[in-house]
């Protein structure tokens, strides 16, 4: 057996039992029947993969490893997030406390990357769903909606710890402040102690919510948590990586070149990578960032090969074993300097004992365009996609369009994308590939290197070659050669591109306009009712007031708006009279500065907060074909929007309501056959004007809504099947006017429902006329759904 045949088998036997064996056998770095020694194993990017006949395609099979939230399973697994990641994980505990109206959640989000040295993490954002959550310590106060508008509805409500390494205090990375043990968050954990709940190894997730179906809080939403772990340096993470006996290959330092990937030189993966490179930033200017970095997850779910394929990959870096020293070695796709050029080792007439072999891509597939796809930290992960062009004045003549789609998983930046897209393709076309035999002198050839060959036949004179393979042969006559697989070399492919930011997320960058289109409107645009919104400004110092505002279709105008709910809750503070208060149309189914509803405060009064709004109400309220400039719906506007079902009724004035905090029926009940509509989700609308006085009492209670008995098929009657009523309590002044808003879901196995409009009111009585109730009162019951363009 020959000297580097035996030593690879060696290192095999030594890592045989940690699952990397089989992986590498399968990759093809070890073929111990063919004794094939020092091929590239990794790190080939796909355009040069394709070239060499070597191009594997992806598997896009279940991955249960993946950075996604996911339900418990037993199928689960962790991956290790390198860098910066927007990403969630497993639900691996759930309970249930407080008289059901606590849940307790653990969501574990990665392994803890400790393999060579523990990495630092930092919690930079949480989002529920789209929306950013806002934190004072581990309690959730607000969130801010995509448009950054902010709600304090979940206020108290949610509570957040993270954790990296156990459930003690001390390994709390959020907050930062106010460490408790996780075991705190999770009542059976907390009988137990962390003693027997050690979480140890791993980065997670420790939530508590409180039950708020009328805020949305049902239970566990979709969570992102965007966490940096400081080991990004793609050097550090092979190696990190490499070293793990539990996420990773788990091989001793004595199987890895570590010099050739943790070297600060420019010849080592790690200094390579740290060099900085130039790009425009999305606000303009100019910056540098490390020529790569590793911001990804990876899957526990693939081998330990494919898994060190992607990170050499993504870091333009091959991977390779090195016979003579028989360990583990990087080396970065770099240019080579003058000096490592004439240095390089020569092939010729006197050391090449087999016949050359040239192959070179056919003109119609040669690649000339790839499109890359990656996580864009600028968009919290989501896939964005860049595409390169060769440009057309240096394509072949007559040669076509050739693509090639493929996914960098840990890249999360354009910058780094295009850097790898364009030296993968600029490379891709440098088609020639040589194979030839080399006596035993070539062994000391490591693949990766840069030589010279020069043949008389084929007209080369020191053409340089990068070695992508030397495979060991031994002759029936026991002599030693070496079969050499090489790729073309030339400097100009490390050209580094010019390079843009993308923008962020929702970012109006990009996106054509035409100012002589009409605006297109959204749906909400016919809405009636729009209820909590804010202020856009000001002409005093009040905040923190939401306001229900409402439409006037006939006028196109707003109606008066009121102070929402709870006047404690939602009143603000600092407001005096006289202020003039803006609402945003942008918050009103409009266009910002176009249909902003402007009013004035008419009375306030203790506590702070307390107010009323004046009835000169100002603003185009925008609805289509009402007022303005457009006096006609245009059948292309309206096309996609159409009446489905609507019953529209306006009860008597209710005006004998006696003084109770308590629902009654104001009208007679309102029957709606059921067996002629669509079923689906309905809108019911309910508006009512107060009757009486506030005269010698200091405040009043008032409550409208629509309360619905339902008749099934069957014959079965459901009493109060809809239940919608709202409260307005300790009003110090007569509201003009009260708006309550429901959904209602109709099925095929419903036949009818009689709407009962109900309501209280504790006012006095109207001086001179003994009435207390309501009047004006309208009852909508309506579904929008497709139309059609006639």
């Amino acid at each position: 057996m020959a000297v580097f045949t035996a030593i690879a088998s060696a290192i095999v036997g030594a890592i045989s039992g940690i699952g990397f064996t089989a992986a590498l056998a399968a990759a093809g770095t070890f073929t111990l029947t063919g004794m094939a020694i020092g091929v590239i194993a990794a790190g080939l990017a796909f355009g040069t993969a394709k070239l060499m006949g070597v191009f594997d395609i992806p598997d896009m099979g279940p991955d249960p490893g993946t950075k996604i939230q996911v339900a418990p399973s037993t199928d689960n697994r962790i991956g290790v997030a390198y860098g910066r990641n927007f990403m969630s994980g497993p639900i691996t505990d759930v309970e249930i406390s407080n008289q059901n109206d606590t849940m307790h959640y653990c969501i574990t989000l990665s392994e803890l990357s400790d393999g060579h040295d523990v990495g630092t993490y930092t919690v930079n954002q949480i989002f529920w769903g789209d929306r950013k959550l806002n934190f004072t310590g581990a309690n959730v106060t607000s969130y801010s909606d995509p448009n950054a508008t902010a709600r304090d509805d979940w206020a108290n409500k949610i509570r957040i710890r993270v954790y990296a390494g156990n459930t003690t205090s001390a390994k709390q990375i959020f907050p930062t402040s106010g460490a408790v043990n996780a075991t705190t968050m999770m009542p059976t954990w907390n009988t137990f102690g962390t003693s027997h709940y050690t979480m140890e190894g791993l980065v997670f997730a420790m939530i508590e919510i409180d039950y708020d179906a009328e805020n949305g809080i049902a239970g566990l939403g979709s969570m992102t948590f965007d966490i940096t772990n400081s080991k990004h340096n793609p050097g550090e993470v092979l190696f990190d990586y490499m070293k793990s006996t539990r996420y990773g290959a788990g091989l001793a330092n004595a199987d890895i070149d570590i010099t050739s990937i943790l070297g600060t030189g420019n010849t080592a993966m790690k200094g390579y990578a740290d060099e900085q490179i130039t790009y425009t930033p999305k606000t303009g200017g100019s910056s540098t960032i490390d020529r790569y970095q590793i911001n990804g997850y990876l899957s526990t779910f693939n081998s330990c090969m494919d898994n060190i394929d992607d990170i050499c990959r993504n870091a333009g870096t091959y991977f390779t074993f090195d016979g003579k020293q028989g360990k583990f070695k990087a080396i970065p796709n770099r240019p080579y300097s003058t000096s490592e050029l004439s240095s390089a080792f020569q092939l010729n007439d006197d050391n090449l004992i087999g016949k050359i072999s040239i192959t070179s891509t056919e003109l119609y597939n040669t690649l000339n365009k790839v499109t890359v796809s990656f996580a864009d930290q600028n968009r919290k992960d989501q896939t964005n996609t860049i595409v390169l062009e060769t440009l057309s004045g240096d394509r072949n003549t007559g040669e076509p369009d050739n693509n090639l789609e493929y996914r960098l998983p840990l890249i999360n930046n354009n910058i780094h994308a295009e850097q790898l897209g364009n030296l993968d393709l600029s490379q891709s076309r440098k088609g020639m590939v040589v194979t030839t035999v080399g006596d035993f002198s070539c062994l000391q050839i490591d693949a990766g290197e840069v030589v010279k060959l020069s043949n008389s036949d084929y007209g080369f004179s020191d053409k340089l070659f990068r070695v992508m393979k030397n495979k060991e042969l031994l002759g029936q006559d026991g002599m030693i050669s070496c079969e050499l697989l090489l790729l073309e070399y030339d400097a100009t492919v490390y050209t580094a591109p010019t390079v843009t930011e993308s923008a962020d997320e929702d970012s109006a960058t990009g996106i054509i306009t035409n100012d002589t289109v009409d605006q297109i409107y959204t749906p909400n645009a016919y809405q009636h009712y729009f209820p909590g919104v804010t202020q856009k400004s000001t002409s005093g110092t009040g905040t923190g007031a939401k306001f229900d505002i409402l439409k006037d279709f006939v006028n196109v105008t707003y109606f008066v708006p009121a102070v929402s709910g709870s006047y404690l809750a939602n009143g603000g503070s600092g407001y005096n009279n006289g202020d003039s208060i803006v609402i945003s149309g942008n918050q009103l189914g409009g266009i910002d500065g176009v249909h902003d509803c402007t009013f004035t405060v008419a009375t306030t009064s203790q506590p702070v907060g307390y107010f009323q709004t004046a009835n000169a109400v100002s603003g185009i309220s925008f609805v289509i074909g009402g007022g303005g400039s457009r006096k006609t719906i245009d059948g292309a506007i309206m096309g996609d929007l159409a009446t489905g079902t609507q019953v529209s009724e306006t009860p008597a004035d209710k005006t004998d309501l006696n003084a109770t905090g308590t629902f009654k029926d104001l009208a007679t009940p309102i029957d709606v056959d059921l067996t002629e509509v669509d079923s689906g989700e309905y809108t019911i609308n309910n508006n009512f004007t107060p009757i009486g006085s506030h005269q010698g009492i200091t405040t009043a209670d008032y409550g409208v809504g629509i309360q619905g008995d339902v008749t099934f098929a069957d014959g079965t009657v459901t009493t109060d099947y809809l239940d919608n009523r709202t409260r307005f309590d300790d009003r110090i002044d007569q509201p003009d006017v009260l708006n309550s808003q429901t959904t209602f879901t109709v099925t095929d196995q419903m036949e009818s429902v009689s709407l009962r409009p109900v309501g209280f009111n504790t006012s006095n009585q109207t001086a001179g006329t003994s009435q207390r109730g309501f009047e004006n009162m309208k009852v909508d019951f309506i579904r929008l759904r497709g139309g059609d363009i006639f």
